[in-house]
C-alpha cells in the first residue's frame, strides 16, 4: 500500500495563483485564528479604500461581465446575480455605493480561481485581499443603513469567503446579517399594512426575480454555515412559509422576472413546501437552484442528526431506531434524501448522464454540485455506522464500540450500506475529475468537504478492501482525484490546510492498523474521537495536536508484526517503516520528500507538525 503514500508521480502544471501566496508554513493555533500566526510572513498593506473605490469605478464593462459570468458558474449556491440589472446599475452615474461592494465581494471570492484560470482580462484585476478588506469596511457601515438587496448580497458572498478563509464567527454573523435584512425588504411589502405603498403590478419584474433568489440564497448559506457546528439555522422552512416566500424560481424566470407579478408580491403562489409536496413534473437543470434549496433542507437534518451525537444519543440504538426501522429518524432522513433524487429529471442523475454534456450547454457546475450533495449526503448517513477501526479482514457490519445497537440487521444490510457508502465516494471522486478534465472545476468551500469526505472513505477502503467486500478495486484511484483536488483548493482557500492535515493523520493510523493488525487490537472510535470528530466538522477548527496524541497514546505495547498473505502482496519491503515512532516517522517523510511523488505536495515538512517533546515518546 505504499501507494497510498505516493498517489501521483507528476507534477501540478497549474501554478500557484501570483495573488493567491502560498499558505503560511505554521499551522493555525485555532479556531478562526488562521491570521493570527507568529511565524507567518505580514500580509501586504491594504490599498487604500479610496483607491480601491476608483479602480472599482474604473473598471470597463466587459471585465464586469466576465467577473460575473465567472462568478456566477462556480457558486452555484449564490445564482443570485441577474448581469443586466447588474450592469444597467453600474451604468449610472455616479455609480451606487452599494453596487461597488456588491462588485468587491465577488471579486474578493473569485479573483484567485480566475488566476487558475489566466485569462488575459484578469491582469486588470487587483489582489483579492485588496477587494476584501474593501468589502469589509463597507459592509461595517453599510450594514446598519436602510436595507438595500445588494448589501444583502454582499455579505452573503463574503459568508462563504470569511469560512473559505477560516474566518468561521464572521461568516456567521454577516449570514445573519443578510437574513436580517432580507426579512426586512419582504415585510416592507407582505405585512398586513405593508410601508411599501408601490402597487404589486408596478414592481419591476426582474427586481423581485432577484430578491426571491437572495431569500431562498439565505436559506442555503444558512444551513451551510451552520453545517459543523451546534448552532441552529436561523431559517427553517416553516419561517419561510411563515414569510409567505414563493418557490424558488427557475433560470429562464431569474432572466425575465416572473410572469405573474401579483402572487409574488402577496404570497398567492404555493409556497416551497406546498409546491414540492404537489410537484408532478420532474425538476431538470434550469430548475437546479429550487433542486439546491430542498437538498440542502435535508442536508441540514442529516448534519443535525451526526451532531446530536448520532447514533451515540440516547436512545438511538433502541430497536425501533436502528437505520433499518422504517421510522427510525435514520431511516425517515434517508427516504427523504432519495424522494429529493426521485423528484429530478432523469438526466440530472450522476453517472447514467455525464458532466460534459452538462458543460455543453453551460450547467456543468450546477450538474455537479446536485450530485455532490446527494453522495456527500449518502456518506455522512451511512458512515454513522461503520466500525471506525476495523482489521484487514473486517467485513460490512454495524458498530463494534458503545453503544451498540439493540437489534440484529436484516440479512445483506450492511452489505447493502456498504455499496451504497463507498459508492458515493467513487463517484465523488470520478466527478471531481471528470468536472476538471472538462474545465467545470468548483474550487469552493462546500466541494472541498465534499472531496475531503470522499479522499476519506477511499483511503479506509483502500487500506481495509474487505469492509467493501472487494467492491473498490479503484480505491486509490479515486483517492488520487480527491487528493489533486485537496491540493489546488488549498491554493484558493486556508480551510484546505486543516482538511489536508487530517488526511495525513487518518493516513498514517490506517496504514499502521493495516500493516499490524495487533498495533491497536481493541481500540475503537472512542479512542480517536478527536479525529472522528474532524471527519464531520465543515468549519475544520485545527485540532493536529490531540490527533497526534490520540494516535500514539492507543498504541499496544510493542509486540511482534502479524503479517498475513494478503500484506505480504500488498506491501512492499521499501515502503517506510510504519513501526518508528511516529515523530521519526514524519521526519523520514520530509527527508525523502522528492521521492514520494505528490505525497511532497500534500505532506507538510518536518517543522510544521508541532510535536511537543512531552507528548510523543521516542
Amino acid at each position: 500500500m505504499s501507494e497510498v503514500l505516493q498517489p501521483s508521480n507528476h507534477p501540478y502544471e497549474r501554478p500557484v495563483p501570483q495573488d493567491t501566496p502560498e499558505p503560511p508554513r505554521t499551522r493555525p493555533s485555532g479556531e478562526g485564528n488562521s491570521t493570527d500566526r507568529s511565524n507567518a510572513p505580514r500580509p501586504a498593506q491594504h490599498m487604500d479604500k479610496l483607491a480601491v473605490d476608483r479602480h472599482l469605478s474604473n473598471l470597463s464593462e466587459d471585465v464586469i461581465l466576465k467577473s460575473l459570468n465567472g462568478f456566477t458558474g462556480k457558486y452555484p449556491e449564490l445564482a443570485i446575480l441577474n448581469h443586466a440589472a447588474f450592469v444597467k446599475e453600474y451604468r449610472l452615474s455616479p455609480i451606487p455605493p452599494e453596487s461597488k461592494i456588491l462588485l468587491a465581494s465577488i471579486l474578493a471570492s473569485s479573483r484567485s480561481q480566475f488566476s487558475l484560470l489566466n485569462p488575459p482580462w484578469v491582469d486588470s484585476l487587483l489582489p483579492r485581499e485588496h477587494y476584501a478588506h474593501y468589502a469589509h469596511e463597507m459592509l461595517s457601515e453599510w450594514s446598519f443603513k436602510a436595507p438595500k438587496l445588494q448589501v444583502a448580497q454582499a455579505l452573503l458572498i463574503m459568508s462563504l469567503y470569511e469560512w473559505g478563509s477560516r474566518e468561521f464567527h464572521r461568516a456567521w454573523i454577516y449570514c445573519g446579517i443578510a437574513i436580517r435584512i432580507m426579512q426586512a425588504l419582504n415585510s416592507l411589502r407582505v405585512a398586513p399594512y405593508p410601508l411599501d405603498p408601490t402597487p404589486p403590478s408596478q414592481r419591476d419584474a426582474v427586481s423581485v426575480a432577484i430578491e426571491n433568489r437572495t431569500v431562498w440564497a439565505c436559506f442555503i448559506i444558512d444551513r451551510m454555515v451552520s453545517s459543523g457546528t451546534y448552532n441552529p439555522p436561523m431559517l427553517p422552512m416553516s419561517e419561510m412559509d411563515k414569510l409567505k416566500i414563493t418557490r424558488p424560481l427557475s433560470a429562464v424566470e431569474f432572466a425575465f422576472g416572473p410572469s405573474d407579478l401579483s402572487s409574488q408580491n402577496t404570497g398567492l403562489d404555493p409556497s416551497f413546501a406546498t409546491a414540492r409536496h404537489g410537484q408532478t413534473a420532474p425538476l431538470d437543470i434550469t430548475q437546479s437552484f429550487e433542486v439546491l434549496v430542498a437538498g440542502f433542507d435535508i442536508w441540514a437534518h442529516v448534519m443535525t442528526f451526526i451532531f446530536n451525537d448520532g447514533r451515540r444519543a440516547p436512545g438511538m440504538c433502541a430497536p425501533q431506531n436502528c437505520p433499518w426501522a422504517l421510522e427510525s429518524p435514520w431511516s425517515k432522513t434517508r427516504r427523504h434524501l432519495e424522494e429529493w433524487r426521485a423528484s429530478q429529471h432523469h438526466r440530472l442523475h450522476y453517472p447514467n448522464n455525464s458532466v460534459v454534456a452538462h458543460t455543453t450547454l453551460g450547467w456543468g457546475e450546477s450538474f455537479t454540485y446536485i450530485n455532490l450533495l446527494y453522495y456527500t449526503s449518502t456518506i455522512l448517513l451511512h458512515r454513522e455506522y461503520f466500525p471506525f477501526l476495523p482489521t484487514r479482514t473486517s467485513v460490512p457490519r454495524g458498530p463494534v464500540d458503545q453503544p451498540t445497537l439493540e437489534a440484529e440487521a436484516p440479512e445483506g444490510w450492511w452489505d447493502k450500506s456498504a455499496a451504497a457508502l463507498f459508492g458515493a465516494a467513487e463517484q465523488i471522486a470520478k466527478l471531481l475529475h471528470d468536472a476538471s478534465d472538462c474545465g467545470s472545476e468548483i474550487l469552493i468551500p462546500f466541494v472541498g468537504f465534499c472531496a475531503f469526505s470522499a479522499a476519506y472513505m477511499n483511503l479506509y477502503v483502500s487500506l481495509f478492501p474487505q469492509m467493501n467486500l472487494g467492491r473498490s478495486p479503484n480505491a486509490e484511484t479515486h483517492l488520487k482525484y480527491c487528493l489533486t483536488y485537496l491540493e489546488k483548493f488549498r491554493h484558493v482557500w486556508k480551510l484546505g490546510e486543516s482538511w489536508i492535515a487530517t488526511m495525513n493523520h487518518a493516513t498514517i493510523l490506517y496504514q499502521r492498523a493495516a500493516s499490524d493488525r495487533s498495533r491497536y487490537q481493541g481500540k475503537t472510535r472512542t479512542d480517536f474521537n478527536v479525529l472522528h470528530q474532524s471527519l464531520s466538522e465543515f468549519r475544520v477548527p485545527d485540532r493536529s495536536d490531540q490527533h497526534l496524541q490520540e494516535i500514539e497514546g492507543a498504541e499496544t505495547p510493542s509486540l511482534p508484526s502479524i503479517t498475513d498473505s494478503i500484506l505480504e502482496s500488498d506491501i512492499r519491503s521499501d515502503m517506510l517503516d510504519l513501526d518508528m515512532p511516529l515523530s521519526n516517522l514524519l521526519s523520514e517523510v520530509s527527508t525523502h520528500a522528492h521521492e514520494q511523488g505528490m505525497w511532497s505536495h500534500w505532506w507538510p515538512p518536518l517543522d510544521e507538525v508541532n510535536l511537543a517533546p512531552h507528548d510523543i515518546q521516542p
